[in-house]
């Protein structure tokens, strides 16, 4: 059973351990997760964390919340990796491509699991970056430095088409109204 790549044939035990490894050691689950490898079993990773988080935001803040949260956090998904790409390659001719980079967004959505959690999700979030800095410094074999600043500008940039597509009162309430 690998810990570096999540294989959903081998049940609950696999997504444990993968979880485990990125959480609590992500360096080394960086360093041995292969960039290639296809798509599935990281999104299937990130699918199961996000099921998690939605069951657990619904506990905590209600369906309305938790709908809207999931919807930003998937809106999050969709154009991240994208931008991390892009930004990687065209600002320091990172060497990574879309399925390493995806891969690397996919496995630090591990961090889905504990964002539920009222006031400490922020810092589940921002841990999250943390894991796609470490991700992006592999993939695209990038110093620490290009890696932080492409990490800094995929967060910023995200967040700015976010707020365009919403506008900042929708933000809250992206989806349902209370």
């Amino acid at each position: 059973m690998s810990d570096t790549e999540f294989l959903p044939q081998e049940g609950p035990k696999a997504f444990i351990k993968v979880w485990r490894k990125v959480m609590l050691d992500p360096q080394g689950f960086y360093r041995e997760m292969s960039a290639t490898g296809g798509f599935e079993n990281p999104l299937i990773f990130l699918a199961i964390c996000g099921l998690l988080y939605f069951i657990l935001k619904v506990i905590v803040a209600g369906p309305i919340d938790a709908i809207n949260a999931l919807f930003l956090v998937s809106l999050t998904y969709i154009f991240g990796p994208g931008i991390l790409m892009l930004a990687s390659q065209f600002l320091f001719q990172g060497e990574g491509d879309y399925e390493g980079t995806l891969r690397v967004c996919a496995y630090a959505g591990a961090c889905l699991t504990l964002a539920w959690i009222p006031t400490l999700g922020i810092f589940a979030f921002l841990y999250s970056f943390y894991l796609v800095f470490l991700g992006t410094e592999k993939v695209h074999r990038l110093d620490t430095t290009k890696a932080a600043i492409t990490t800094l500008i995929t967060v910023l940039v995200t967040g700015a088409i976010i707020l365009f597509v919403l506008s900042p009162e929708r933000i809250r309430d992206p989806l349902l109204k209370k």
